[in-house]
Order: structure tokens, then sequence, then C-alpha cells
């Protein structure tokens, strides 16, 4: 490849993983990091530059550094890996945020943009079929900003990929992250050894490793990939298995009640009320895997095994 691959979210756990694994490689490709602050250690090989995407002329700097690198491949991954109470900020960041990378890279002529998403924003809905192809619709979720914030900005890149045809587009839709070095709610929620669930609901649930998500979205950056691919572990279990496997206490409440006693803590902490994180441990929003396996090769973690590699590495921290 002879241009750079710019990443933004340099600061994410995808972006910071894509940069060390491009920058592993040999030889190297250009890397080229977009975000607020350098992360501490990122390899001093790779160019720094800082950018706000909430900034309204954020699309102008963007592009102005894309040119100036000669980049070539654009890896947008500065969305929140957790929903933060300033309901506004998360908007303007993740889906303004994105409109500024899209103009930025017409303006700056990029071949190929990457864009990181999430199985989420299918949505949890009772008549959801059992497993959610590319072609569904989104529906996302009313109470989960950071879903909307997603939906919005995917709806915003088709239309946008549509008059840009020169620019290569790759959405990767990852379902729940799982491995020893992810952190986000979902995780924290699951670390606990009481668990609250949703009385009278047993959902299939799946994950996908943290290594086979860094494998495919370093492969989607190095080699043309274009369209929308689930990014799953092969495999669903129930959500009343898995806490069995872990040895965790499943504490079963009615939906009413559970939603009703978490409602001040989970708004003030995330700014979404308590259904939207809730709903996808109560209704079925499991994605088909086919087409991202084919393209990318099949995941070296079943959801299983993904699970079990969270939990052992879980209670290794216990001696550390």
């Amino acid at each position: 490849m002879r241009g750079a691959i710019a990443i933004t979210g340099l600061r994410t756990f995808l972006g910071r993983g894509l940069a060390e694994r491009l920058a592993a490689r040999r030889p190297a490709p250009n890397v080229v990091g977009v975000d607020l602050h350098r992360p501490q250690g990122f390899a001093t090989a790779s160019r720094f530059h800082r950018a706000d995407l909430t900034d309204p002329t954020a699309d102008a700097r963007l592009a102005e550094v894309f040119e100036r690198e000669r980049v070539e491949v654009v890896v947008h991954a500065a969305f929140r890996q957790d929903p933060d109470p300033n309901v506004e900020n998360d908007h303007e960041l993740e889906t303004i945020g994105t409109l500024h990378v899209m103009h930025a890279c017409a303006a700056a002529k990029v071949r190929r943009l990457v864009v990181v998403s999430s199985t989420m924003l299918y949505g949890p809905w009772p008549d959801n079929p059992n497993f959610l192809t590319e072609a569904h619709p989104l529906r996302g979720h009313p109470a989960a900003h950071n879903v909307e914030n997603r939906r919005e900005a995917e709806t915003l890149l088709a239309s946008w990929a549509r008059g840009h045809p020169d620019t290569e587009v790759t959405v990767l839709r990852n379902c729940w992250i799982l491995g020893p070095s992810y952190e986000d709610h979902v995780v924290r929620y699951l670390a606990r050894p009481v668990v609250p669930t949703l009385m009278g609901y047993d959902p299939l649930l799946q994950f996908v490793h943290e290594d086979d998500a860094l494998r495919v979205l370093e492969t989607a950056a190095r080699e043309p990939h274009p369209g929308i691919y689930n990014v799953v572990g092969k495999g669903v279990v129930p959500l009343s298995t898995l806490l069995r496997l872990a040895g965790k206490t499943r504490l079963s409440l009615p939906a009413q009640l559970l939603y009703r006693l978490r409602n001040v803590p989970s708004q003030g902490q995330t700014g979404d009320r308590p259904d939207g994180f809730y709903d996808y441990f109560r209704y079925l929003w499991t994605a088909d895997g086919q087409r991202g396996w084919t393209a990318f090769g099949e995941p070296h973690y079943t959801t299983r095994e993904a699970w079990i590699a969270f939990v052992a590495s879980r209670r290794m921290r216990r001696y550390r």
C-alpha cells in the first residue's frame, strides 16, 4: 500500500489496537493517528495529529491532514465505548463527527473509508428473526442514545456513499466484544458476581473475541472489502448458560421493578433510561455472520469461547 492509513478515535480500544497491529507488520504501513490527545505509548514511528470531531471546522482540519499525509484509507473508530450523560456532546462526536470524516474524505479524495459500527443498531425487538442479516433495517432503540447516534450516522453514510462512488465504504458491525483487555459498560455488567436479569426472559447472546474484532478491522484497513458486514463469533448461548458457566448468581427481577429501581442511577451515569440497556437482555437481536466470515475468514473464537476467555481473564486478575 503506497498511501497512509489514518485512524480516528486512536484512544478507543479498536483504534489503538489497530494502530499497534499495523505498526507490528513488516514492512509496516504508514499510520496516521487522529484524536484529541496522543495516547501514551503510541508508536513513535507513526504520525499523530490532534483533531476535535465536535469542532464545527473539523472537516477542514481532517482534509488538510489527509492530504498532507497522503492518506489512502481512513478507519473511523471515534465512537463512545460507554454512553455519556452529556447526550448532546455524544451526538456531536458520533453523528456530526462522522459527517466531518465523510466530508474530509471527499475533499481529500480518500480511496477507502472503513467505519466501525455495531449489531446493536438492529435493535432488540420481539419480532426480530433468529438471525439478522446485513439487509435487515436498523431499528435501534429510542432509549439508547449512542445506538441512535450511530444509526443516524450509518444512514448518512449510506447516502454519502451513493454520491461518492470513487470512495469504497466498508461498515463493520461488531456484536458485543469480549476478551482479556476490552472494557465497557456491558463488560462491567457481566463481570459482576451477581447479575440482575429480567424475570421470564433468557435471551440468546453472541460475542466476538477482541482478537477476532481486531483481525477483521486490520484486514479491512489493508484490503478492499466494500460493503456491510456483521462481525460476530460463531454460535449463540442463552444468558442463563453463560452465567452458570461463569459461576455467577442470577438475580431475576420483574422488568417493571428492575427498570424503576435503576432509573435514577442509569440516567445519571449514561444519559439513558434503563430499558435502553436491559432490553438487549430481554429481546432477540443476534446477527448472521456468514457474509463476514466469507469475506474475512472464520473467527478463531466462538461465542462460548469468547465468554470463557473473558471469564478466565477476570479470575486471573485476582492473583495479580
